[in-house]
């Protein structure tokens, strides 16, 4: 894993532990991190869900809410 994408991730993961979901974990995420682009958001969502060290079923959902709500973003951006 990258510095950026590690660096994304981090800032991901200390958003869901104060409690944000959804569009404030997200600005959280783009405000606090300054290499959070939606494809490092992605990626990084894909990582902490493939990570065994997170085992919380609510972050776990934080997380796949998070990543879906980009990449369906990025897609009807396109459109």
């Amino acid at each position: 894993m990258g510095k950026k994408l590690k660096s994304v991730y981090g800032t991901m993961i200390s958003g869901i532990s104060e409690g944000l979901t959804g569009s404030a974990l997200y600005e959280y995420v783009t405000y606090n991190c300054q290499h959070a682009s939606e494809k490092r958001i992605c990626r990084a969502s894909l990582l902490a869900l493939a990570d065994a060290r997170v085992q919380d079923r609510s972050v776990l959902e934080h997380i796949y809410q998070l990543a879906v709500h980009n990449r369906l973003g990025a897609l009807s951006r396109q459109a």
